[in-house]
């Protein structure tokens, strides 16, 4: 990837050398995470968002973030309407049946229309679960690849600009975070929340088997490893970022000093020359990480509703269920909100952690300015 400028440093603007940055780039693989575009800009590719703030000609309309936000609420609570429903109308007729058997009917059949009851509302719940865990495997799936894809291209433009050793520093961080956290969200952590979630429909289908404690155990693994993981993975960052860019910073002031004080008569002016290259490809770059960031909130942000509104949901049908008489429904329900509850904190952290790792790099390159 070239970023030498075409055109002569006395005619151009730092904002004429970043076009020219920005053009060297190939877009395809960067466009190829967007494949309908952002819907936030007129379904605008990942190209022309760049572009747009390089030249100044991009606007975030609050108001359409909020009506976006508000349409991914609609859609989700309508997903779920025919769940909602389903589990209701389960325990009404469960109720019902309850209060007609009387004296009648013997227990053990009692006991046959409760686990009918119980089975009914655990295929329901369960489909819903299933696919909440998948879209979470495709989701931080998708947040890996786009790490992978951005985040070499933005250290390169460190590196060329000065801030090499920054980028030293963050590029096996970005192996980490691939790699490493990612792998410990989808092959550690979500089947752990997985066999929690099982352990917790096994205990509340019947009464002699009690795993509460079991699936207990697993939310509360989860919750302590990625915690831990969290902290160490976000203090790494901190500090390492901190310290290369300071150490590039004073590099970068030491070459423009040499080069306009011991430079004969051209000096000065290819000191200014050497400022607008600079500030060219951290407009670039910068330009590259705030359409990450909007990349991020596309592809976690549904999720991460989605999510949410399902966990209330089922507590919603846990606090309906519960005076039609039965309290192992309501159990039952309460114990997959848990287990979605903390799926979804999983899933904020990640979105946290990889934001704010977004923003130290973006932050450490400008102490070369």
């Amino acid at each position: 990837m070239s970023i030498i400028p075409t055109a002569h440093a006395d005619t151009e603007t730092s904002s004429e050398y970043a076009e020219d940055i920005f053009e060297a780039i190939d877009m395809d693989e960067l466009n190829a995470l967007v494949e309908d575009g952002f819907a936030l800009f007129e379904n605008s590719d990942f190209a022309s968002v760049v572009n747009n703030i390089i030249n100044g000609n991009f606007s975030l309309d609050y108001s359409d973030i909020f009506s976006f936000i508000l349409s991914l609420i609609g859609v989700s609570i309508g997903d779920l309407l025919t769940l909602m429903i389903t589990v209701v109308a389960i325990a009404i007729v469960y109720s019902i049946l309850g209060a007609l058997k009387g004296n009648a009917s013997s227990e053990s059949i009692g006991k046959i229309v409760h686990f009918a009851s119980l089975s009914a509302i655990i295929a329901v719940v369960g489909s819903s679960t299933m696919s909440m865990f998948t879209m979470c495997a495709d989701t931080l799936s998708a947040a890996s690849g786009q790490i992978n894809v951005i985040l070499p291209i933005i250290l390169t433009l460190m590196a060329s600009v000065g801030a090499s050793g920054t980028a030293s520093v963050f590029q096996p961080a970005v192996a980490v975070l691939t790699s490493g956290l990612f792998n410990l969200l989808s092959s550690v952590l979500l089947p752990m929340l997985i066999a929690g979630f099982a352990f917790g429909v096994i205990g509340n289908l019947t009464g002699e088997l009690k795993l509460g404690k079991t699936a207990d155990f697993f939310n509360s693994s989860v919750k302590w490893l990625f915690g831990v993981g969290f902290f160490i993975i976000s203090a790494f960052l901190s500090v390492q970022g901190i310290t290369a860019s300071v150490f590039d910073g004073i590099s970068v002031r030491s070459a423009k000093f040499t080069i306009g004080k011991f430079v004969p008569v051209i000096g000065g002016y290819l000191s200014d020359g050497f400022n607008l290259v600079i500030s060219g490809g951290v407009l670039v770059k910068n330009a590259l990480g705030y359409t990450t960031l909007l990349l991020l909130a596309s592809t976690l942000l549904p999720a991460i509703i989605k999510i949410g509104i399902y966990s209330l949901c089922l507590r919603l049908c846990a606090a309906t269920v519960e005076p039609l008489g039965d309290k192992s429904m309501s159990n039952l329900l309460s114990a997959v909100a848990n287990t979605a509850s903390m799926t979804g904190a999983v899933m904020t952290g990640a979105a946290f952690l990889y934001f704010v790792f977004v923003l130290i790099i973006i932050s450490s390159g400008n102490v070369i300015l």
